[in-house]
């Protein structure tokens, strides 16, 4: 059973993780409503997404019926990754707080707080900042460029090949295959940071000389790591297909509209799940303002709980579906002469096919379950990590091993320079 965080603070018991998830829920509604879905102690999810459908005949009778092996899939990747506070509690001053159970106590909810506004920036804007190594340039007298890798790989699977056609006319033109796949994607033609898609149009990267220049044809080989220091998970901005994106008409953006709106939800067509508008509030006091101009019975409330104790927050709707707040939704956005544009995204959630959390439960061994305070069912753990060593204090670590995925392109939508 996939649970949010709103539903596991009402079945969990455990005073330390109750008072975890409550810190973590009131900071924003997105990360509270959220399903979250495990992925055992492993540390990443592939799922496939249908590419091709075979084709479907109508052959007269007797006539001959030729088999269709048109059916393709996807591979696609989502990463969890760590998300971890340590905090050292002197010991004497714990004392002053009521003794070291209440100052923990405290450190856990500071830590709950903090660790959820960590996810629920990551999950609108992360990026994955994988490390590219470029191995060899294939005799194209190319000598140096940057390559940005997109979401959905694996590094894993870390070689990648651009292949590079030169024209002696200066029309180069460029191919992409992404880690794993067995084929390259569409050639496009070459342009500074152009973005190159692998066969799996889920897996793109761009690509930018900055050294030496084309003079052969040559396949440019790269390899992909995980960024040693930290790394985010991929967010809604990366997943978001190119297809699903709503941009400004107008030069310096477009002002919010109940058009909009519909057209988004139109765009988000995935039904494996519950629909959500997501915006910041300063988009839905906007909406709110179009919603009472426009007079009748127009606004309801959508009431979600968010505490174990019974207490609700009330979520407006527009055409049946809720418009979740987050402020972590950027409103510093430049587009034309506009610099505090933002964006409002309409998606599912849902872990068949919408957006989803995902967590893992590696954990420690059972010789070490004497550290655990305690652990949630969706990977929170509290751990008295033990005397720090060189000081009078006790450390305590709160983690969780989180992502986001999103099985479906169809599942969310996004308009961006919204003024």
């Amino acid at each position: 059973m996939v649970l949010s965080l709103i539903e596991l603070l009402k079945s969990e018991y455990d005073p330390v993780m109750s008072g975890l998830v409550e810190s973590i829920v009131t900071v924003d509604q997105f990360t509270a409503n959220m399903p979250f879905m495990s992925i055992g102690t492993t540390d990443h999810l592939n799922w496939l997404l249908e590419k091709a459908l075979p084709t479907t005949v109508t052959p007269s009778s007797g006539a001959s019926i030729t088999p269709d092996t048109a059916l393709e899939f996807d591979r696609v990747t989502a990463n969890v990754r760590r998300f971890i506070i340590d905090q050292d509690i002197d010991v004497l001053d714990s004392g002053a707080v009521g003794g070291m159970a209440m100052a923990r106590a405290k450190a856990i909810a500071a830590a709950g707080k903090s660790l959820a506004r960590k996810y629920s920036q990551d999950v609108l804007t992360g990026n994955a900042n994988f490390t590219v190594t470029v191995n060899s340039y294939g005799g194209t007298s190319i000598t140096g460029a940057t390559i940005v890798v997109g979401p959905g790989h694996d590094s894993r699977n870390p070689v990648g090949i651009i292949r590079w056609d030169h024209d002696a006319g200066g029309s180069h033109t460029l191919r992409y295959k992404a880690p794993g796949d067995a084929e390259f994607g569409a050639s496009v033609a070459y342009t500074s940071g152009v973005k190159v898609y692998s066969d799996n149009p889920n897996k793109w990267i761009t690509f930018a000389i900055t050294a030496g220049a084309s003079a052969a044809d040559g396949d440019i080989t790269f390899t992909i790591s995980v960024t040693a220091s930290s790394t985010p998970i991929d967010g809604l901005s990366r997943l978001v297909a190119a297809s699903q994106v709503v941009a400004a008409s107008g030069a310096d953006g477009d002002d919010v509209s109940l058009a909009l709106l519909d057209q988004l939800a139109d765009l988000c067509s995935d039904r494996n799940g519950r629909k959500v508008y997501l915006m910041h509030s300063r988009s839905r006091r906007k909406v709110m303002a179009l919603l009472r101009a426009a007079g009748g019975a127009t606004v309801t409330e959508y009431k979600s709980e968010i505490a174990g104790m019974g207490q609700s927050e009330p979520i407006p709707l527009y055409n049946g579906i809720p418009m979740l707040r987050s402020d972590f939704l950027s409103i510093a956005e430049t587009v034309g002469a506009t610099t505090t544009a933002t964006r409002i995204y309409c998606f599912t959630l849902g872990e068949d096919a919408g957006v989803s959390g995902i967590f893992s439960t590696a954990s420690l061994d059972a010789a070490d379950a004497g550290e655990v305070i305690s652990q949630g069912a969706n990977g929170l753990t509290v751990l008295n990590v033990g005397t720090v060593q060189n000081s009078d204090a006790k450390r305590l670590r709160v983690k969780a091993y989180w992502g986001l995925a999103s099985k479906s392109e169809l599942g969310i939508a996004c308009a961006t320079g919204i003024k």
